[in-house]
């Protein structure tokens, strides 16, 4: 099922299918494992919501919600 990386549950697991960003973002995000086919997880929220901790190919790295809308994913 296809959905977005904002609306992924936490602990749920999920691939990269899509980054719908400008280049410049788009080879930042790569600089950090974020490409296609790699697998992402929301582990845990920050207090005011904003932003999120995914887990990436052993990485914790954090992404604000309007980022996390722009990454498409397929949940199993």
């Amino acid at each position: 099922m296809k959905t977005i990386l904002y609306k992924l549950p936490l602990g749920q697991k999920a691939k990269i299918e899509k980054i719908n960003t400008p280049k410049t973002i788009k080879e930042r995000l790569h600089t950090f494992g974020l490409i296609k086919n790699v697998v992402i997880a929301p582990i845990k929220t920050t207090p005011l919501g904003c932003p999120r901790i995914y887990q990436c190919l052993n990485t914790a790295i954090a992404i604000r919600g309007k980022l996390a809308k722009q990454i498409e994913v397929e949940t199993k």
